[in-house]
């Protein structure tokens, strides 16, 4: 079980920078800078993470709603970046509603993380 309050805690610095990416974005109109480019790593990192929580998860009858949803999440996301992405543009701005979103699954992964972690024996 301290891999699930682990994973739950960690998850919950990922949503909180999500958040803060997303309002990063917003306010640069798009345009990334270095918190956004680090926090998009961390991201990354965070999808095997969460293949690994499902099995984990499934092993202890634990509600995987976060490693799915969080993997649905950068799947959709990927998608529909490749889909709007103009390869003739060297460095590509992000929508504002694509980083608002981005700032709204944060908020929603904090909030399923934290619910998952207090209910988690500690």
């Amino acid at each position: 079980m301290k891999f699930a309050r682990f994973y739950a805690a960690g998850a919950i610095g990922i949503g909180i920078m999500q958040v803060i990416d997303g309002v990063l974005l917003i306010l640069g109109k798009g345009n990334p800078v270095m918190f956004n480019y680090i926090v998009a790593m961390f991201e990354l990192l965070w999808i095997p993470v969460c293949v690994i929580m499902v099995f984990i998860f499934k092993k202890n009858r634990i509600s995987m709603l976060s490693p799915y949803t969080y993997v649905l999440y950068h799947f959709i996301g990927w998608t529909i970046a490749i889909l709007t992405v103009n390869p003739d543009e060297t460095v590509a701005a992000i929508p504002v509603w694509f980083a608002a979103i981005g700032s709204s699954f944060g908020i929603y992964y904090v909030i399923i993380n934290d619910r998952l972690f207090r209910k988690l024996p500690r």
